[in-house]
């Protein structure tokens, strides 16, 4: 058996939480009536003067997914919030070799965009594509919800034979690629791709780095806005991950913590960027863990670092009533529709929602967090209290937002991202852990 490794309180970290007795009376007849102990349940939202409410607001909670908003402020601080993820092509002769970036959503999508790219310029064959060890393919990155998947220069090597082979692609891939096809906008992919290498390895270095007769490409994603925002719409655990790990990890992440909000590990620890729990040799479990009181400080800041870069904070995390993902099958009033924003997390024995709203008295940021094997009777609670927040704030004030659909390539094509002096590819090599 797995041993849970988690303390339920610690000292108060805000100065002053008030009372609201109606969200109050609200949250404990909903907890009663769903028959779930309040002593380790926690409910904290910030009023019309942005003063702290709630219950329980500094207690210990686990984060589960909610962990990935605060994930999401590192990734836009660190790297800044249209930061794109390149993947550079030096070409020589009928060689290619691939420098990575640690992009999340290097996937079955960008691959075949990447071959239908490359068709477009004239190769259709290469004898030997190299790459480094910043490139991590995983066709299904898309729709990953596990744990991270085990990705090594085999599993590489095997995925490039695999799609960069087009006489043996089964009829899998072939649907697959016409899918792809039908989905993108006119002229985006080749109706019919062709591509055949022969050898494909692992090469710690560039092997055309110093050769200026090398043609360079740079393949770009989406800017990072878009992957935050579908990591957590859909709540993707891979991607998050993976940023987790390009930022730098835990001991870089105890290092933003502590500069950013002077917090140390006794008052929040991330484990892991997703969410899961972290499993040692051992078998001991490490949950992700804060207090509600400072997961609203990180969307309080998250919401101002967007704002900074020129965007909004639902460009970054879902809103509930258009996107789909975790919220599907979430039912709020009609009125609530573009009005808020929020992030759900679910363990065997958690379950929260957090994000933000736009009322009429003003902003407010809010997070409920339920310490409980009960994750139905925990969102029920949930509901009515985003519901209780929203009347206490006087009603739901809409913003403008359309929902857009996500791809994991960007708009420049290959002939677009030609470059024969290309300076700015950035390693993040001696960060990862």
């Amino acid at each position: 058996m797995k041993k849970i490794m988690f303390l339920t309180a610690f000292s108060l970290l805000s100065t002053s939480v008030f009372s609201s007795e109606k969200t109050d009376k609200t949250f404990l007849n909903n907890l009663k009536a769903q028959g779930i102990n309040p002593s380790e349940q926690s409910y904290c939202y910030t009023n019309e003067d942005n003063k702290l409410q709630g219950m329980n607001a500094d207690l210990k909670i686990r984060l589960a997914s909610t962990s990935k908003l605060i994930t999401s402020l590192w990734a836009v601080e660190k790297l800044g919030i249209d930061y794109i993820f390149p993947l550079k092509l030096t070409i020589k002769g009928k060689n290619l070799h691939l420098e990575g970036s640690y992009d999340p959503f290097l996937n079955n999508e960008k691959i075949y965009y990447l071959l239908s790219q490359l068709n477009e310029l004239g190769y259709e064959s290469f004898d030997t594509i190299t790459f480094d060890k910043l490139v991590y393919i995983n066709p299904g990155a898309q729709y990953y919800a596990g744990e991270h998947p085990y990705i090594n220069a085999s599993t590489n090597i095997a995925n490039i034979k695999k799609y960069f082979n087009t006489e043996t692609w089964s009829q899998e891939l072939k649907n697959e690629y016409s899918s792809y096809y039908n989905l993108a906008k006119s002229g985006k992919y080749r109706k019919d791709v062709k591509m055949e290498v022969s050898n494909v390895k692992f090469s710690e270095t560039n092997p055309f780095a110093s050769d200026n007769t090398a043609k360079v490409l740079t393949l770009k994603s989406p800017p990072l806005y878009k992957y935050l925002k579908e990591m957590n719409v859909k709540s993707n655990n891979y991607v998050a991950e993976t940023l987790f790990r390009k930022l730098g990890n835990v001991s870089k992440f105890n290092a933003f913590a502590s500069e950013r909000f002077a917090l140390d590990s006794d008052k929040i620890k991330l484990w892991t960027g997703s969410g899961l729990p972290y499993v040692d040799d051992e078998n001991n479990r490490f949950d992700n863990y804060a207090s509600c009181s400072i997961v609203l400080d990180f969307i309080k800041e998250l919401k101002e670092s967007a704002e900074k870069q020129g965007r909004e904070l639902q460009d970054v995390v879902a809103v509930p009533g258009n996107d789909k993902g975790t919220f599907a099958n979430r039912l709020f009033p009609e009125d609530f529709k573009n009005s808020f924003v929020a992030k759900t997390g679910t363990l065997m024995h958690t379950s929260a929602l957090a994000g933000a709203m736009n009322t009429k008295k003003g902003y407010s940021f809010f997070g409920i967090f339920n310490m409980t094997s009960d994750n139905s009777g925990a969102k029920e609670v949930q509901n009515e209290m985003v519901k209780s927040i929203m009347k206490d704030m006087g009603g739901p004030k809409s913003f403008e937002y359309e929902v857009e659909g996500f791809h994991s390539y960007g708009n420049d094509t290959l002939k677009n991202g030609f470059s024969e002096e290309e300076t700015d590819f950035s390693s993040i090599e001696g960060q990862l852990e």
